[in-house]
């Protein structure tokens, strides 16, 4: 390790240690959450109000760990359980983003993606496709004639395609 390398872990180390009281970091299971805070438990002892939200930069990201899932959760009241905030989720329920009018959410409960952004979301823009798509006019080689509806066999791969993209997206 070079000298500078050293410098900066002892300096972090006596920072963490400030007190001599150093942070407490370990790992806990969640017992149940919600989109602020979570309950976990360690060993015989259960701690609630751990915190989930972070933020970053300008925008918002929650993790949302599922219940009975391992997380790594950092004390910065060193060792006084006050204020404890979750670093690290092995199995998240569910993950959503936000920025300025950007939003992404993956939700691991319903098997179900959003995608927004500037007002119109992904959902209702395949949902309008789909509207398009049933609503088209199918010109016939025929002096005359009018123009049809859409065949019954085109019209059940649009439904179909319809029915997969609600199943995938909120």
């Amino acid at each position: 390790m070079s000298g500078r390398a050293k410098e900066i872990r002892e300096a972090i180390q006596w920072i963490s240690s400030s007190g001599n009281t150093p942070s407490a970091i370990f790992v806990a299971e969640v017992i149940s959450s919600t989109d602020q805070d979570c309950k976990v438990r360690v060993g015989d002892m259960e701690l609630t109000g751990v915190n989930l939200l972070s933020v970053v930069s300008e925008g918002d990201l929650l993790i949302k760990p599922a219940p009975g899932s391992m997380v790594t959760v950092i004390d910065f009241s060193r060792g006084a359980f006050r204020d404890l905030c979750v670093v690290k989720v092995d199995r998240p329920e569910l993950i959503r983003f936000g920025h300025q009018s950007l939003a992404f959410e993956l939700d691991g409960k319903s098997g179900k993606v959003e995608v927004s952004g500037n007002g119109v979301s992904l959902r209702s823009l395949f949902e309008s496709l789909s509207g398009l798509i049933k609503g088209l006019k199918v010109a016939v080689l025929a002096p005359n004639a009018p123009s049809g509806t859409i065949t019954p066999d085109t019209l059940a791969l649009v439904t179909e395609f319809e029915m997969k993209f609600k199943q995938l997206l909120k």
